[in-house]
């Protein structure tokens, strides 16, 4: 996945988190609490990405949804997680 240099600059003015919803450092692609929970290699590629190529933040949350995706899927499969 690549993105433009506009898709990034978008991204990085962005208030929202595209993940949760909650207010954003502008600059960063997640917000801090999203960014706590991902393992420090991969903060990186999402923080102060007007700097950044767009291959790089393309690539980086990429990889940081499917750590959200894969992460908490297996943690709910062993009793974590939601409650239903």
């Amino acid at each position: 996945m690549h993105m433009t240099k506009d898709e990034v600059n978008g991204l990085a003015k962005r208030r929202n988190c595209p993940r949760c919803d909650l207010d954003k450092t502008v600059g960063n692609a997640l917000c801090r609490r999203c960014r706590a929970k991902l393992p420090p290699h991969m903060r990186l590629g999402i923080e102060n990405i007007p700097s950044k190529d767009g291959g790089v933040v393309g690539s980086a949350l990429r990889a940081a949804a499917n750590y959200f995706n894969v992460h908490f899927a297996s943690v709910r499969k062993f009793g974590g997680g939601k409650k239903r």
